[in-house]
């Protein structure tokens, strides 16, 4: 910056109009929202208040439970939480209609009514789950008080339908009219922003810069990406009818993404075998592994739009036939090896590079059909996203509420605290609420935080400002700063939380209403019940089948070791789709729980890579093997082979891992003897070569020490007397 700079008055405006429209793209939006989640609750309450409706309040916290920053995932969030309420509704009827006069029976039906709702809530996933915590919550909100006043039961449905509703108008309207925030434009830059992170996986992988740490993590991110998608898709299609006309394209992407991740990690992890081994294969391969880094990452620019990606789609159809060319140009230096185990990591590491490259050629040309496929041909129902959820862990997660609910119900009767049902309210609430969190003590943590600070903030408005308010605007003129500041709160990822918990608390302490009641005991105990029945819900959590204990993520490792079982066992119709789908799904709840605290933890992860390489493998397998005729004998040592690797994966043992690895041995042998005979045709032997290169994938991943750790292998062996060693 120069001297005449200093004193320049357009420069200033310059450097201040960037510094703006910086603020604008970073920080712009996070106002934005806090913006219209204070305009829309206050709106709320002065309608409630208008209607002289007997809780306000409630509408004011429906505002902030379903405002979103995405219009969609308001309207999504709207319909399940109307669905929900309404079943609460007619659960609390039926609970006080038949057990009114008996509280001891009318807190186990409570309870087991909301423990239900949260194992539905557990084994559901996106809003379906979200209907389920609302079903159980409403029942403890309007059952409650009900059951101490019966008759008062229909005009408190009636009242509290009508605040839920209210509120979640004054939402849905505020997030339609003021700066829109479309779901359509995240996954667009999902749609971008993957094929990026895809491409820099590729080039963390080929360079060998990055350490296996890091590459784990940049998988995970990719598996993420996976499951965010599916989850802004379905918001999505109730928002923009130009999603609902690209719905099935949108899954197909989605499938194609994840297929061409799976066969690039398949990949990777065979080349990284054959050059740790210094394999003559893997050094025939260095070249061609070498031209896909340089023709697939560092040729051209990263297609940022969908039209940049038809001009990647011609590269990489280019790039097929120049790769079929380059390896016939390599396969003389390796056919003449001595061993057929040379041949055989040859011909399986370019049968992965064919597939990849075929994959990206069809993941590449979807994404860049996109803006114009509308009405294009339909894709079969099982491109639907396949979620994996333990039947188990989600009847764990409703025993645990049921049996919050029942020892603070009975604390409740045996003490007959006054304020027993503030407390047991909450912990229904937050029972249900949390039970689908990644981490829910740390969860109901931040909520207790936010509340306590709502609490205090509440206390000093309601009983030193608001006397002093006149009138509906110098009342939201007062609660303004105090709602913006939770909103702001909840904008930032690692404080939205106490942000939520915040504003809930403010506003349900407050308790804005027609007329105003100011009874500081009545307040100070019933705040400290509500902060009470949290606090002993977040115990619970803690104590009963915690996510960070051992058995629990014990569970989570044999539900992805069972991907392989599934792919071992399932019919294949629609298999590949379901095992991809469903081990993205627990691999990112894995991830979302942090499973790396110790070496026992890291090892349990670890199951991820011989998971995804083997089940595919296995796939692709029984795909060959059924595509043509084969002899008895040989349809029997491959179904060995299978039910071995089944048995490996359902209980990990040495010996299981020595049968599997013996059983795929065998079945290579007998391939190889059926192809070298005379009476097999051409097609049928081109078959038999790619069942080979699946069982050759599978071997070699079962004697890989370092991607199968905690099963260690009795003793290696070659697969032929006489060859080299294996690739592992």
């Amino acid at each position: 910056m120069t001297d005449s700079s200093v004193y320049n008055p357009k420069w200033w405006l310059t450097a201040l109009w960037q510094e703006a429209v910086t603020w604008g793209k970073t920080e712009g939006p996070n106002w934005v929202f806090v913006l219209k989640t204070t305009l829309a609750a206050l709106l709320a309450m002065g309608i409630a208040m208008r209607l002289e409706l007997d809780l306000p309040r409630t509408a004011m916290i429906t505002v902030f439970v379903v405002m979103q920053p995405q219009t969609g995932l308001v309207l999504a969030k709207s319909l399940y939480r109307i669905g929900g309420t309404l079943a609460g509704t007619v659960a609390s009827l039926m609970l006080v209609g038949l057990f009114a006069q008996e509280r001891e029976l009318f807190i186990l039906g409570l309870a087991l009514w909301i423990g239900l709702c949260t194992a539905g809530a557990a084994f559901y996933r996106n809003f379906k789950s979200y209907g389920f915590v609302l079903a159980g919550y409403t029942a403890a909100i309007i059952g409650l008080p009900a059951a101490m006043q019966p008759t008062a039961f229909f005009p408190m449905a009636v009242t509290r339908l009508t605040e839920v509703t209210l509120g979640i108008l004054c939402a849905g309207v505020f997030s339609d009219i003021i700066f829109p925030h479309r779901l359509s434009d995240a996954i667009t830059k999902n749609v971008r922003n993957r094929y990026t992170e895809l491409t820099a996986f590729i080039r963390a992988s080929l360079s060998g810069a990055v350490g296996p740490r890091e590459l784990e993590t940049m998988r995970l991110q990719l598996v993420g990406n996976v499951v965010n998608l599916e989850s802004i898709r379905t918001a999505a299609i109730l928002e923009d009818p130009e999603v609902r006309a690209r719905d099935f394209t949108l899954r197909k992407l989605n499938s194609e993404f994840m297929a061409a991740c799976t066969t690039f990690h398949s990949f990777h992890q065979l080349m990284k075998r054959l050059t740790r081994s210094a394999t003559p294969a893997g050094r025939a391969l260095t070249a061609l592994y070498q031209s896909l880094g340089e023709t697939l990452v560092t040729g051209e620019k990263v297609p940022q739009t969908a039209e940049a990606a038809q001009g990647a789609a011609r590269r990489i159809a280019a790039f097929r036939v120049v790769l079929s060319r380059r390896i016939e140009e390599v396969r003389p230096a390796v056919s003449g090896m001595p061993d057929r185990q040379t041949m055989m990591d040859f011909d399986t590491a370019v049968e992965l590079l064919h597939r990849f490259v075929r994959e990206l050629h069809a993941y590449t040309r979807t994404y860049a059909s996109l803006p114009t496929e509308v009405q294009g041909p339909r894709p079969p129902d099982d491109v639907r996203f396949a979620v994996r959820t333990d039947p188990m862990i989600a009847l764990l997660s409703g025993g645990r509420a049921f049996v919050a609910i029942v020892l603070l119900g009975a604390f409740w009767i045996a003490s007959a605290w006054p304020y027993g049902s503030s407390a047991l309210m909450n912990v229904a609430i937050v029972s249900a609420l949390f039970a689908t969190a990644p981490d829910p003590p740390r969860s109901v943590s931040q909520m207790v935080t936010g509340f306590i600070g709502g609490f205090i903030a509440a206390l000093i408005f309601k009983f030193l400002v608001m006397p002093f308010l006149d009138g509906y605007v110098l009342l939201s003129a007062g609660m303004a700063p105090f709602l913006m500041a939770g909103a702001y709160l909840a904008t930032r990822p690692n404080l939205a939380g106490i942000g939520v918990g915040f504003a809930i608390s403010f506003s349900l302490m407050v308790s804005p209403g027609n007329p105003m009641q100011f009874d500081p005991v009545d307040f100070v105990n019933d705040g400290m019940a509500t902060i009470m029945g949290i606090a002993a819900a977040g115990i619970m959590f803690k104590t009963i089948v915690p996510t960070n204990g051992a058995w629990f993520r014990r569970r989570l490792a044999r539900q992805l070791r069972h991907q392989v079982i599934m792919a071992c066992d399932d019919p294949l119709a629609g298999l590949a789709h379901r095992f991809e789908s469903g081990t993205h799904d627990v691999l990112h709840r894995l991830a979302s729980i942090r499973l790396v605290g110790n070496t026992r933890d890291q090892c349990r992860l670890t199951w991820m890579f011989p998971v995804i390489e083997i089940g595919h493998a296995v796939i692709h397998l029984r795909h060959d093997a059924d595509s043509v005729p084969m002899p008895q004998p040989l349809t029997d040592r491959v179904q060995e082979c299978i039910d071995a690797t089944a048995r490996l994966f359902r209980r990990p043992s040495v010996h299981h891992r020595d049968a599997a690895i013996g059983c795929v041995t065998d079945a290579i042998e007998s391939i190889h003897r059926e192809t070298e005979s005379a009476s097999c045709c051409g097609h049928t032997r081109s078959v038999l070569r790619r069942v080979l290169t699946s069982l050759h994938l599978i071997r070699t991943a079962l004697l890989d020490e370092e991607m199968m750790p905690s099963v260690p292998v009795a003793a290696p062996s070659t697969i032929f007397s006489g060859g080299t060693s294996h690739a592992a």
